[in-house]
């Protein structure tokens, strides 16, 4: 049986996405491979998965004609990635998919057109870095960077962020930063010290500054601003 909120959380694990961005990945898949799918086997899909996931099997439009390799490409495209990281998204989602429910995994392969089999495999477990991910910000990037965020300062290896603020509001906000961190799949080190607490982010499997380091220090600067108000994030 296909539930909701192990697909979201299998498909975030597989996919290393944070689990909001794990279940529009979801709904982009089988959006996407409805359009593939004969009205049919479309009704099985949309019986088979999960409530809040049936509403994006929903199509009345003729079926597409393409390939797998267009079906993954489709699926980047939605998803604003690089066709490889569609690709294994895809494969991260449809293969949760036929592993919850094999028979309809084996009904839908049937009805599609060679090659989509490799669809409902599953990639690679954990991979150092998804393709098209962690890649290294460029220097004019970085400099952008830093103009939008003030308080950080650093290199193409690392930025760091020195915060003063009382001790009895260091706790709060490090189990903040600590859920925001493991929300994206990341570490983030941090340091105490008389001037306060320093956070140091970085993408350690490139040694590099990567979008997801700005996600996360975009997260640390909300929760120290909530925290340094008074109030408690999450």
């Amino acid at each position: 049986m296909i539930t909701h909120r192990r697909l979201v959380e299998d498909a975030a694990a597989r996919t290393r996405l944070p689990s909001e961005r794990a279940a529009r990945a979801i709904k982009v898949t089988l959006a996407v491979l409805a359009l593939h799918l004969d009205p049919p086997a479309r009704q099985r899909l949309r019986r088979a998965v999960p409530g809040p996931d049936r509403d994006a099997v929903y199509a009345t439009v003729p079926r597409s004609g393409g390939t797998v390799t267009d079906f993954y490409g489709e699926v980047a495209v939605h998803l604003q990635a690089p066709p490889e990281q569609g690709r294994h998204v895809a494969r991260s989602v449809l293969s949760l998919i036929a592993r919850d429910d094999p028979g309809l995994g084996r009904h839908l392969v049937a009805g599609l057109p060679p090659g989509f089999d490799e669809a409902f495999t599953a990639p690679e477990a954990h991979p150092e870095r998804l393709p098209g991910e962690d890649t290294p910000l460029t220097e004019r990037e970085l400099r952008a960077a830093l103009r939008r965020r003030p308080q950080w300062s650093g290199d193409g290896h690392r930025l760091t962020r020195t915060v003063g603020l009382p001790r009895d509001r260091v706790p709060p906000l490090l189990h903040q930063v600590e859920d925001d961190a493991r929300e994206l799949h990341r570490h983030v080190a941090h340091a105490l010290s008389d001037d306060g607490i320093t956070f140091t982010v970085r993408t350690r499997s490139v040694d590099a500054v990567t979008t997801t380091d700005l996600e996360l220090a975009d997260r640390i600067d909300a929760a120290v601003a909530a925290v340094g108000s008074g109030g408690r994030p999450g």
